[in-house]
């Protein structure tokens, strides 16, 4: 066995875990459809790499296919139509207790699929659910309804407040809701430009 091959090989695996560690810390289920194909790239040249199909050009490719995700990755940071096109946005699935069932049959979900989907988190009934989205990372987010809702330690503090009789604060502002940007196609309130 040939030193040189088990230092050109040690060399690749090293060049993939420190690319690997600039893409940054993901599992699977939260990378978008690039990230998992620049992976998949990346460990099959890593596998002919150490066939031996040339050093410097297997870590020229690795660089060049992290280098191009980071850049979309940027632009998805300053450009929406990039995030939409490239990264994906969520999806809505259930509105108001409802299925929305075109954008099921977009995401070629079947209702067992968004059954099995709601009883991994716990829930037990579509009607309980006011929003639900299909995350680009094919995690799912979702809201209850009022009703479905558990009780928070401040809304326990305010009806303990009501029931001793001491005066009620000033009712605060509602929060803006996070499902608010995919129901509407766009955020209610500005957002920094940076954050966007």
């Amino acid at each position: 066995m040939q030193l040189h091959f088990t230092v050109e090989a040690l060399l690749v695996l090293f060049t993939g875990f420190v690319l690997l560690r600039i893409l940054g810390k993901k599992t699977v289920g939260e990378m978008t459809g690039l990230e998992i194909i620049t992976l998949l790239a990346m460990a099959s040249m890593i596998g002919h790499a150490v066939k031996g199909h040339g050093l410097w050009r297997t870590i020229i490719t690795l660089c060049v296919f992290v280098s191009l995700l980071l850049v979309v990755q940027y632009l998805a940071l300053r450009f929406n139509w990039v995030e939409k096109w490239f990264m994906g946005k969520a999806t809505l699935i259930i509105k108001d207790g409802q299925i929305v069932t075109e954008n099921l049959k977009k995401l070629r979900l079947s209702v067992d699929q968004l059954e099995a989907k709601l009883r991994a988190t716990g829930i037990a009934s579509i009607s309980d659910v006011k929003y639900a989205t299909l995350e680009s990372s094919g995690h799912m987010g979702y809201e209850l309804m009022r009703h479905a809702k558990p009780v928070t330690i401040g809304e326990m503090e305010k009806m303990l407040a009501q029931l001793e009789g001491k005066p009620r604060k000033q009712k605060q502002q509602p929060k803006e809701n996070l499902f608010t940007e995919v129901v509407e196609r766009e955020h209610r309130e500005p957002v920094r430009p940076e954050l966007d």
